[in-house]
């Protein structure tokens, strides 16, 4: 069995629009690859980094009066990393309520960091292992 590690963020947006206009593929990418100015989603602008493989990248907008289980249980190999993703939260006593997470296989994002803008709330969490 093969372990590798994921990279997680935890956040608040104002609005499931917001959230994904944040962290989706800019489709004029590919139109202007040439350029070093130009990032795939705002997500990677927020992390520095020009390019992600968005087929290595999950994420989602869970909002409403639910636990964390209750809202990413249904995610990729969820039994193995959300019970460490919870512990992490409890040790790091957010602000915030959570409404959306992201995460993908570590080294896509050389330096993760977390982000606070005046609409959201992203915090880096960490790698956790996983067997796929």
């Amino acid at each position: 069995m093969n372990t590798d590690t994921l990279d997680f963020w935890v956040g608040n947006f104002q609005s499931e629009e917001d959230f994904y206009e944040f962290v989706e593929e800019d489709e004029n990418f590919y139109m202007e690859e040439e350029s070093d100015e130009k990032y795939i989603s705002k997500f990677a602008e927020s992390q520095d980094t020009i390019w992600l493989d968005h087929d290595f990248v999950e994420y989602g907008f869970e909002d409403g009066n639910r636990t964390i289980y209750e809202k990413f249980a249904e995610y990729s190999f969820a039994e193995q990393w959300l019970p460490i993703l919870v512990n992490r939260l409890n040790e790091i006593n957010l602000k915030f309520d959570i409404n959306s997470i992201i995460f993908l296989n570590k080294g896509q994002v050389p330096k993760p960091v977390s982000v606070e803008e005046d609409f959201f709330s992203l915090v880096y969490i960490g790698g956790i292992d996983f067997s796929a």
